[in-house]
């Protein structure tokens, strides 16, 4: 082999070395080992570093040129087969020259080997190894590739999308009484209970999507980001407010107060078509002006939980809680940022379709109860790509935005996301018409 094939080679192999270290090193685990996730992250980067050390091994020996040849040779088939994947499983790929890379990435190195080993003569013993490497260059690149394509979405929308009716836009009074008011462009309702200010924001929003499921990493920040949600209609009802917004697609929200503690809210999000997400949220929810807060919910009341500052992307741990398969209701904390092992913190039984109440402690204090009566029916519990450690796609994530035991709290609730975690891979959700009823009720009043 000449120098500059030598060259050439070698910062071929550095590169999947380096490529393959780091995925495994940083890569979720925890995974099934039947799961698609488990062999691309736990097992397939410690047969390319296997790759790698075997052509070194035999480009040192005299008599190892025809096992190098076909040991490189495998590098070209496995790209060339993962791209093919790549190119027919998402929608876009035949479109898009950005999955074009992986083919132009194996036809190099199909052109490199050619150009580097077009007289080196094999005899049957290399023969043999040459087949037996490009079968399983293929199979390799076929798994591979198929492990990262998105997974049909879970998600369990409330009903077939459909029309909301029509609404004028008129001038509303977005205040519901002397200590709760309406935010009409955000739709977002906010009211006090004791010291605690609570801002709830129910409509369902799609933070960075993707068009057919690839990492939001790379798609276009314009495609990615999306439309802004806006007011197109509004008018009073004998409780409350009855608004419309559109964005890609529409959504109403009715806010009724029912008396001086009690407010309801019940949004509906109609998506025609599914969507694609890497972050999102079903409700957000924002509480200032505690003094120390802990949460407790309903399917294991015994419990409170802090509500803790975490740092990103590594440091102090998120908390978060979610739903499995089991209808088994879990409250963990991460290892290092929002990066897995969890340890779990509390846990109770909670059935699909059952309430989920997530009760605001201020001190020793009860303050007030947000009770979701459709969070748990429609969510997805796969387990998320980017979580891993058996982490679903669904999740409650709390903490603390400053330093501070006083600092603003936030709450992000999804049915199907993948904000825990490494990674941009995207979750979808189904089309149809996605339901919110809240209920929050003020415990201890101002």
């Amino acid at each position: 082999m000449g120098a500059p094939w030598r060259i050439f080679w070698l910062l071929v192999l550095g590169f999947h070395a380096v490529g393959a270290a780091g995925w495994w090193w940083l890569a979720p685990g925890g995974f099934p080992v039947a799961d698609p996730l488990s062999w691309r992250n736990r097992v397939a980067p410690p047969l390319v570093l296997a790759l790698v050390v075997s052509s070194v091994f035999w480009s040192r020996r005299p008599d190892g040129g025809p096992k190098l040849a076909a040991a490189l040779g495998a590098l070209p088939i496995a790209w060339l087969a993962g791209a093919m994947v790549l190119l027919v499983g998402f929608r876009t790929g035949l479109r898009d020259p950005l999955f074009l890379a992986p083919a132009a990435f194996a036809a190099v190195l199909a052109a490199a080997h050619l150009g580097t080993f077009r007289r080196r003569a094999s005899g049957a013993t290399s023969a043999r190894w040459a087949v037996g490497l490009r079968l399983g260059a293929v199979a390799f690149g076929l798994l591979t590739a198929a492990a990262s394509l998105p997974r049909p979405a879970g998600t369990r929308p409330a009903s077939e999308p459909h029309s909301l009716a029509t609404l004028p836009r008129e001038d509303v009074n977005a205040r519901l009484g002397p200590d709760a008011f309406v935010q009409l462009g955000e739709g977002s309702t906010s009211l006090k209970a004791g010291r605690l200010r609570l801002t709830v924001q129910p409509l369902l929003r799609f933070l960075e999507r993707s068009p057919d499921g690839r990492p939001t990493v790379l798609v276009p920040r314009a495609e990615r980001e999306g439309r802004d949600s806006r007011l197109i209609g509004s008018a009073a009802t004998g409780g409350g407010l009855d608004l419309r917004y559109r964005s890609d697609f529409d959504a109403s929200l009715q806010v009724e107060a029912r008396d001086d503690r009690t407010i309801w809210l019940e949004s509906l999000t109609i998506l025609p078509i599914p969507v694609w997400s890497h972050l999102n949220s079903f409700c957000d929810v924002d509480v200032t002006g505690h003094r120390r807060l802990s949460l407790s919910f309903s399917p294991c009341p015994d419990a409170r939980i802090g509500v803790e500052p975490m740092d990103y992307p590594f440091g102090r741990p998120l908390r978060f809680a979610f739903l499995e398969a089991s209808g088994r209701f879990r409250i963990v904390e991460a290892t290092s940022g929002e990066k897995g092992p969890f340890r779990e913190l509390a846990s109770g039984p909670l059935g699909r379709g059952e309430p989920l109440a997530v009760t605001f402690h201020d001190e020793d204090r009860a303050v007030a109860r947000l009770t979701l009566d459709d969070w748990s029916a429609q969510l997805d519990v796969q387990l998320s790509p980017t979580a891993g450690w058996l982490a679903p796609v669904n999740a409650i994530e709390f903490c603390l935005a400053g330093d501070e035991p006083t600092s603003t709290a936030s709450i992000y609730m999804t049915l199907a996301g993948t904000s825990v975690g490494r990674g941009w891979d995207c979750v979808g959700h189904r089309a149809g018409a996605y339901r919110n009823r809240i209920r929050v009720e003020i415990l201890d009043p101002p």
